[in-house]
């Protein structure tokens, strides 16, 4: 028989939830972000938004090295390097949108970008992100708006595909 937690165990948890304050390892988020980008510890991984020193703790205690924080592509050295664009924890659709559209440049083509979309709480706004990302020339996953992260794609310029 395994030995039970301590009574507060539970509390402190369940305080550590609704006071936001991080906790070690859990970030179901993430995980789904991850998963969807078919990101691997070899990847080359930007996060942004109000998430991402957080995002970027969490990869590397997951044995992600190659990770970068995005606040703005400025320079042709960063641009088109990044396997996956993670872009977390904006609160509207217009913070989102603006986010993506400074840093999309730093992922490659082909490259995934997953946007938390779960402070957007209604179809329409989660709608109304996509087709802005569509605007910016990125190719959304059809439907999806329907979950909680939407994943984009960088195209390949029709001089890249030639």
């Amino acid at each position: 028989m395994s030995p039970r937690p301590p009574k507060w165990v539970p509390i402190r948890q369940a305080a550590q939830f609704l006071l936001c304050v991080p906790t070690e390892g859990i970030r179901p988020a993430l995980d789904r972000m991850l998963d969807l980008a078919e990101a691997t510890p070899l990847s080359f991984v930007a996060v942004a938004g109000p998430g991402a020193g957080e995002a970027m703790c969490q990869l590397w205690r997951r044995g992600y090295q190659r990770v970068e924080a995005a606040r703005r592509a400025t320079c042709g050295a960063a641009d088109e390097r990044s396997d996956v664009l993670l872009v977390l924890d904006c609160q509207t659709t217009q913070d989102t949108r603006a986010t993506v559209a400074a840093t999309y440049a730093m992922l490659r083509p082909g490259g995934a970008l997953v946007v938390d979309a779960s402070a957007l709480l209604d179809e329409a706004s989660r709608r109304a992100l996509a087709d802005s990302l569509r605007e910016l020339g990125l190719d959304v996953q059809p439907q999806g708006h329907l979950g909680a992260e939407i994943l984009a794609t960088r195209p390949f310029s029709k001089r890249q595909a030639a």
